[in-house]
């Protein structure tokens, strides 16, 4: 099932003059279409997996595929909106002679002949995406859009692809719509928006999970493995899709070298995430063993004002660059004039890494929307102190924003 707001991108797409998309970069192609980009697309390379979307919500997703998973993406879009090239890996079908004599090597060849495969045929070394963009020209043409204006996903394309592209379809009017497909992407489905609760949820399990084992001398690894092994049981216990998970686990005063063993008033911090399905949930908090210094208590008391400063106008109607204007005059409040970051957080969503646009940063003047999902973090890193985090993950509702954690954001002592 797609997660594209079709209207959004429909709005989006008019005002800037696209007639449609076409998204190669393998997150977005699943994102699109709701079928996996497949093993190809783990190349890294344009044309592995295409997804069309029309401007007009009324007109249908097609895609190009490769052979191996173009299955899938028929099952998702109806078999008249995918088209398919060969990728490397030779398969066949031999379910319909089962029954009957011939050995496999004979059936296997009636598969390829039944499939229509011409005298000839070789697969390429991976695939070919000159193949491949044919294969889009084929639908653009059947839209009678040999001419129209295409936006692509350009922060994903190589420029050798691009190239290609350009070659095989040279009258299409190609634009880089990266900028529109993020503030498409921006706005979250119901599904995306459960997947990242569930995310969220799993990575705080792990952290009650790690905070019950710190003990003085515990290593950093094995903090970082009991809230690892803390995910794990939660997994076991909901039955969650877990596809990956990361984390920065800092100890003590050098938080870049990330820390050897804890001591009593060394400062932990936590910043991590679950991936469910490949979406990625994105928070963080500060502890300390024992009695906390007085400049830990500083740092983290201007972080926590910070924090407040930027959450009251963390809403709906509001700008992200007003988000990053509160929280930075709050710490310039705080003695802290020289301070400046290039953004306190980031959207959240289905792609290689967590941090995604748009980012609350001081050129973003976006409007914060219902629906979507944003990390909103005040962190710093002090060498001879530590590294101090406070980040939640918010979903934007009509009228206020819902924080994914429950644990408590102010500096918690833990016993040493």
């Amino acid at each position: 099932m797609s997660d594209i707001p079709r209207r959004r991108a429909e709005r989006l797409l008019q005002q800037a003059g696209l007639d449609a998309l076409v998204l190669a970069k393998p997150e977005s192609y699943t994102w699109a279409t709701g079928a996996p980009a497949g093993v190809a697309s783990f190349f890294r390379r344009a044309g592995a997996a295409l997804a069309l979307v029309p401007a007009d919500s009324r007109q249908a997703i097609c895609a190009v595929s490769t052979e191996l998973f173009a299955g899938h993406a028929r099952r998702a879009l109806g078999d008249a909106h995918v088209l398919a090239h060969a990728d490397w890996v030779e398969t066949a079908d031999i379910r319909p002679w089962l029954d009957g004599p011939g050995s496999a090597a004979q059936l296997m060849q009636k598969s390829w002949q039944a499939g229509g495969r011409p005298a000839g045929f070789a697969r390429p070394a991976a695939f070919d995406a000159r193949r491949a963009f044919a294969q889009l020209g084929q639908l653009l043409r059947q839209r009678s859009w040999t001419q129209a204006r295409i936006g692509l996903d350009l922060d994903f394309w190589p420029v050798s692809d691009f190239a290609l592209l350009q070659e095989v379809l040279p009258q299409v009017h190609w634009c880089d719509a990266s900028a529109i497909v993020a503030r498409i992407k921006a706005v979250k489905s119901t599904r995306e928006i459960a997947l990242l609760r569930q995310a969220a949820a799993l990575a705080e399990a792990g952290m009650h999970q790690a905070l019950a084992c710190v003990r003085s001398g515990m290593h950093r690894d094995e903090i970082a493995q009991a809230w690892k092994d803390g995910v794990a049981q939660a997994v076991q216990r909901t039955g969650a899709r877990l596809t990956g998970q990361w984390e920065y686990t800092t100890v003590g005063p050098l938080p870049w070298q990330g820390g050897g063993r804890i001591a009593p008033g060394d400062v932990l911090k936590f910043d991590m995430g679950c991936l469910v399905e490949g979406y990625s949930s994105d928070s963080g908090r500060t502890f300390v063993l024992g009695r906390a210094r007085p400049r830990t208590r500083e740092i983290m008391q201007a972080l926590e004002e910070a924090f407040a400063a930027g959450l009251e106008v963390l809403r709906p109607g509001r700008l992200l660059s007003e988000v990053h204007d509160r929280a930075t005059s709050a710490l310039h409040r705080a003695g802290m004039t020289g301070f400046t970051r290039g953004h306190f957080g980031h959207s959240l969503g289905h792609d290689t890494f967590c941090e995604v646009p748009p980012f609350i940063a001081a050129q973003a003047h976006e409007v914060i929307e219902p629906g979507m999902v944003l990390a909103f973090e005040t962190p710093v890193y002090v060498d001879g102190e530590g590294g101090f985090i406070i980040e939640d993950q918010f979903l934007i509702t009509d009228d206020t924003a819902e924080p994914a954690w429950s644990l408590p954001r102010g500096l918690v002592e833990l016993p040493p």
